[in-house]
């Protein structure tokens, strides 16, 4: 029993220390306790709907206490040369990284693991592509731009009631 309590006083005084921010060359630092670090996170970091808090950034004016013209040369233009660059010229290399995995990948996949078995055997004539027109609401009545008796069906091969005019 004196052993246990022997060891909560340590611990307790260990994180005593910790918590008063004191480090061992004596310089104090001010560390956040763990209920304002969770306040912070649910106030700023939640990304969800019930977050009853919006965020402002407001973006303040700089305000310079000199001239800056007067530093500058004569004519100077920031603007000047910005989409003179020539960007057939320009090589793009793109550097390919190796990944080293510290470890034999194969003691964890089954015997004879074959990556590409398989993947040139799909018989793309046994699939049935069926393409699912979609009833589009465009907020207005189009018989009203449409002449005079329109048929949409005019020169189908196929009765009107073989076309699928809505799925729902």
């Amino acid at each position: 029993m004196n052993r246990v309590i022997l060891l909560l006083v340590a611990f307790i005084v260990t994180n005593a220390s910790a918590l008063s921010g004191v480090t061992p060359d004596n310089t104090k630092r001010n560390y956040k306790t763990l209920l304002q670090i969770n306040l912070e996170a649910a106030l700023f970091e939640s990304d969800s709907d019930d977050n009853p808090f919006e965020v402002y950034e407001i973006e303040e004016d700089v305000y310079i206490d000199f001239d800056t013209k007067k530093y500058l040369p004569e004519g100077f233009n920031p603007l000047e040369g910005k989409n003179d660059i020539d960007w057939s010229t320009i090589e793009l290399v793109e550097i390919e990284e190796t990944i080293d995995i510290d470890f034999d990948t194969a003691q964890y996949l089954p015997e004879n693991f074959n990556a590409l078995k398989g993947k040139n055997d799909l018989d793309w004539s046994k699939i049935e592509i069926v393409e699912i027109e979609e009833e589009i609401e465009l907020g207005f009545d189009t018989s009203k731009y449409l002449p005079k008796g329109f048929n949409p069906y005019k020169g189908m091969n196929c009765e009107k009631e073989d076309v699928v005019v809505s799925l729902y």
